[in-house]
């Protein structure tokens, strides 16, 4: 990756690299759950984009965790839930 690197790769790294102990299923769900609850819609949008164009600097685990997020689909009642595993 670049010295520059773009917040929300480096935040969706983060993440990877904290869930990605659980196995690729379990981390892909938590990953996206914490990105459905917490990151923007401008965030979302960004990670959906470079996902989209096939951005070479994505980890493969946040591409896949990714792949399943639509701009401001999720149910209020799982937000007050913690993620994690």
């Amino acid at each position: 990756m670049s010295h520059d690197v773009p917040p929300v790769v480096r935040l969706g790294h983060d993440l990877v690299r904290n869930f990605e102990p659980l196995g690729p299923d379990k981390a892909a769900y938590e990953i996206a759950t914490h990105i459905r609850k917490f990151w923007e819609a401008r965030m979302r949008a960004d990670l959906a984009a470079r996902v989209r164009s096939g951005d070479p600097d994505l980890h493969p685990l946040l591409v896949r965790a990714a792949q399943d997020l639509v701009d401001d689909d999720y149910d209020q009642a799982e937000v007050r839930e913690s993620s994690g595993g």
